[in-house]
């Protein structure tokens, strides 16, 4: 299709550029006629004018259609004038399209040249622009009729212009297939060359595998769009290397947690089925159940986290966060460590109440856990936020592992034993919650001397009920 469009133009080019060429001759033709006709004082019809040789297919007629002088291109045509007769009111100059009347019968006869012949022949039936002027007599008397005009046409022939076109049609018929199929040839070994990288680069990362997902692509130095293509694969290579390194940690981490369980419930049973005359059967059955426990606790954390991953939305609704927190410190008054509560009265937030109510459970279950005397919660407005404080007046938690206490499974030093601490997946937990409610939690020292959690989560906007 360019190829067309390309050969079209260049014929429309040479086509206009000379046929205007043409059009501003016939016009420089016109006037040194009209220049000639104000020699004469009286002109007189039948061919008796005696113009310089104009070599134009001009003709000389009055208003009445009497034809006075024509070019020797427009002899074939006889004493029968071709352009139209003037018509009052017409101005003077009268240039228009004339569409040529056939030949007279026998015009053309031996005395014409051959050449003016054709040419007449090709004139017939076309539509050619005629530069026309409707010359003023003034002193110029007509024998014929001294108040008649004289109109001078000098008739555009199109034929040299269209010769032209018509050969660089025949140049462009032999050589545009050529040139057509070089560029084909040219563009199809120039993509070949051109997508070679990407073609070497995409064998590549096909050869890498989950086995070997820490091989890196190479990244030319060139600057261009194969480099940048391939920094973002090797990018993308990097976070799958990181999920996938996740993903087996968290199973070997999981299949750990379970194993310590399900051994220590493997082992009561056993020794207790194997001498069952001196098991002390209700403490067998109370440590199987703690196991158990145990095991349910660690296959909820589990599927709730599973849950949180495959999740990409969560429902938001009103809730209060205060009354939330009102009911978790209600079930644990009488589990251990004193509780104290202080909080607004109500303090809403746009979330999810179930997932909020597990955040604060959490943080709750984490600090009963580690608190020596007392856990404090507070709850506090403020600047449009509200803001959950959770302290405790345990061992703490060292700066250094402040960020590392809410990675999944983890466990710091004073919180090794099992039969203390759960499986590390709590405080991981809540944080993930935290971050699906567009919130922050930290943790930092707390003023009783042991650990500060701290969620702070955007008010919600009166009368607001939305889904994200």
């Amino acid at each position: 299709m360019l190829a067309l469009g390309f050969a079209f133009w260049i014929h429309h080019q040479i086509y206009s550029s000379r046929y205007h060429a043409l059009e501003q001759k016939a016009a420089a033709d016109r006037a040194l006629l009209v220049d000639e006709m104000r020699t004469y004082s009286t002109l007189r019809p039948q061919g008796e004018l005696t113009f310089q040789p104009v070599d134009a297919a001009y003709e000389i007629i009055d208003d009445s259609g009497l034809l006075f002088e024509s070019g020797q291109v427009l002899g074939p045509f006889g004493r029968t004038p071709i352009s139209p007769v003037p018509r009052p009111g017409d101005p003077e100059d009268d240039s228009k399209f004339v569409t040529v009347r056939a030949l007279a019968k026998g015009p053309c006869t031996s005395a014409q040249p051959p050449a003016y012949c054709d040419v007449a022949r090709a004139m017939v039936g076309r539509r050619l622009w005629a530069s026309r002027e409707i010359v003023p007599l003034g002193r110029i008397k007509l024998e014929s009729d001294p108040s008649r005009r004289v109109v001078i046409s000098v008739f555009v022939l199109p034929f040299e212009a269209e010769e032209a076109a018509a050969e660089v049609d025949r140049v462009l018929e032999r050589t545009l297939p050529v040139a057509v199929l070089l560029i084909m040839i040219g563009g199809y070994f120039g993509t070949r060359l051109a997508l070679r990288p990407i073609e070497r680069m995409r064998a590549q990362a096909a050869a890498i595998s989950q086995r070997n997902l820490h091989e890196r692509l190479p990244i030319p130095a060139t600057g261009d769009a194969v480099a940048r293509l391939a920094t973002t694969l090797n990018d993308t290579l990097a976070r799958l290397e990181a999920a996938a390194e996740q993903q087996r940690g968290f199973v070997a981490d999981a299949a750990h947690e379970l194993r310590s369980p399900i051994a220590s419930l493997r082992t009561t049973l056993e020794v207790a089925g194997a001498h069952p005359e001196r098991a002390d059967w209700p403490q067998v059955n109370s440590a199987a159940v703690d196991e158990i426990h145990r095991l349910q606790q660690l296959a909820d954390d589990l599927l709730l986290m599973a849950r949180l991953d495959a999740e990409r939305s969560t429902s938001l609704q009103l809730v209060d966060l205060a009354e939330l927190a009102r009911r978790q410190v209600a079930r644990r008054v009488d589990e251990g460590p004193e509780l104290r509560f202080a909080s607004v009265q109500t303090a809403m937030v746009d979330g999810d109440a179930r997932q909020l109510d597990r955040l604060i459970r959490n943080l709750l279950d984490n600090a009963m856990r580690y608190a020596r005397t007392t856990v404090t919660v507070r709850i506090e407005e403020s600047a449009g936020y509200v803001v959950l404080q959770v302290d405790d007046d345990g061992p703490g938690i060292q700066p250094a592992d402040r960020d590392r206490v809410f990675d999944r499974f983890t466990r710091l030093d004073e919180a090794r034993s099992r039969d203390a601490g759960g499986a590390g997946l709590g405080l991981a937990i809540a944080q993930e919650i935290a971050h699906r409610h567009n919130s922050t939690l930290t943790t930092t020292e707390s003023p009783n001397g042991g650990a500060r959690f701290t969620l702070t989560i955007p008010s919600a906007p009166a009368d607001t009920t939305t889904q994200t």
